[in-house]
């Protein structure tokens, strides 16, 4: 079990954060966390350099970087092959070109846990009016994660089966869903996995291997602390000629004829030829951030400031609502007399920056569980314990 940052290490990480200052308290890294100077230099860099010699031009210049290294990079990071990754402008962009891509027949059931995303419901619904599938709602067992048994049991038809989607990280209550568990489940059964881990890339410790799924999303601008705008696809190796592109272009397929074209090798025939550069290269600078702190060192130090949090907000008689046998680094959290929205714009006003989810976010978990609007606080390695007494006495002070 790797050990939590010292706290003269979490001031040595802050003193390279530009936004980690005695005036702001950023609980909001599940939304959008605080990036590294040197993801800043990279990003504005490029973006001068545009502006100096031409986009085509400075794209020319950094090829091997964009073409190779960040690629690479992801591949330490997650634990799969360079060509297993493809680049995508965000985690919704990268779960939708997975999604459509997946064989879908009417009568076919989507295995779906009740904490899965809004945006993921979306494409299930639309699912339902395009393919004529049916979804088919796995509930939380008595922790509050996917009920592994009735998971086996739905599985045991696999042909009726399109697809099992999970939220590895959800956004409404702390949890952390044992993804590993359900790999094993599908990859049993043959049926294809697809992983939402766009809160769990750069805040948990990630093996693609150990874990099974044959797609994973992730996005930049949460916990690995980068740019908005940039995200990334993971597809298994093995998985990559069953999934077909739903919307490929000329960077993704290569016009061999007039009447014909192929795909291009592994999972670049998801990418298109169009995209932020700068962005691209900053998730990478901030990819090498996380590698170089350790990823299992973050997560032990966001899972001990979030344990803290929780224990301190029931003690000024806030209620938690967060679930799980492991959980993350996602606090959510109600007032005992103010609604979330109206708890959230209070504590900004007083430096604390936090967020709300709603049911449109998590619709089925909420209404399963009856809860209000929530306000929701995330803490990063980032995070002092002096941060979350402020925080939680500005909370109490409401």
């Amino acid at each position: 079990m790797a050990l939590a940052f010292t706290t003269d290490e979490i001031h040595a990480i802050r003193s390279t954060t530009p936004g980690c200052t005695d005036d702001l308290i950023h609980l909001n890294h599940a939304g959008s966390s605080l990036p590294d100077q040197r993801v800043l230099d990279v990003q504005i860099d490029h973006l001068r350099r545009e502006a100096a010699i031409g986009g085509y031009e400075a794209a020319a210049e950094v090829a091997e970087q964009t073409q190779g290294e960040v690629y690479a990079s992801i591949g330490r990071l997650i634990g799969c092959g360079v060509h297993e990754v493809a680049r995508m402008e965000h985690a919704t962009a990268a779960w939708n070109a997975a999604f459509w891509a997946i064989p879908k027949r009417p009568g076919q059931r989507i295995i779906t846990h009740d904490h899965d995303y809004g945006a993921n419901w979306i494409a299930f619904l639309r699912a339902v009016e395009v393919h004529g599938v049916v979804i088919d709602r796995i509930p939380s067992d008595a922790h509050g994660q996917i009920d592994l048994e009735r998971l086996a049991a739905a599985l045991e038809d696999p042909d009726d089966v399109a697809l099992v989607s999970l939220a590895w990280v959800p956004t409404s209550g702390g949890l952390v869903n044992p993804a590993a568990a359900v790999g094993a489940l599908t990859r049993s059964a043959g049926v294809p996995f697809l992983l939402d881990a766009c809160q769990a890339v750069g805040h948990l410790d990630v093996d693609v291997e150990a874990i099974g799924c044959d797609a994973m999303s992730a996005t930049g601008r949460k916990y690995l602390r980068g740019p908005r705008g940039t995200g990334f696809l993971y597809v298994r190796d093995d998985s990559i000629e069953r999934l077909v592109p739903a919307q490929p272009d000329h960077h993704g397929a290569d016009w061999t004829a007039i009447d014909g074209y192929e795909f291009a090798d592994g999972a670049r025939r998801y990418e298109y030829w169009e995209y932020s550069h700068a962005g691209w290269l900053a998730l990478g600078a901030a990819v090498d951030v996380a590698l170089e702190l350790g990823v299992d060192r973050i997560q032990a130090t966001v899972a001990q400031r979030a344990s803290q949090l929780r224990d301190q907000l029931i003690a000024s008689s806030m209620t938690v609502h967060d679930e799980g046998i492991a959980k993350c680094g996602i606090v959510t959290m109600s007032h005992p007399r103010l609604d979330a929205i109206d708890v959230v714009a209070r504590l900004r006003a007083t430096g604390v920056n936090a967020s709300s989810t709603f049911a449109g976010s998590a619709r089925a978990d909420m209404e399963a569980r009856d809860l209000p609007p929530m306000v929701r606080l995330s803490v990063h390695c980032t995070t002092t314990v002096d941060e979350v007494e402020r925080a939680v006495a500005a909370v109490a002070s409401l």
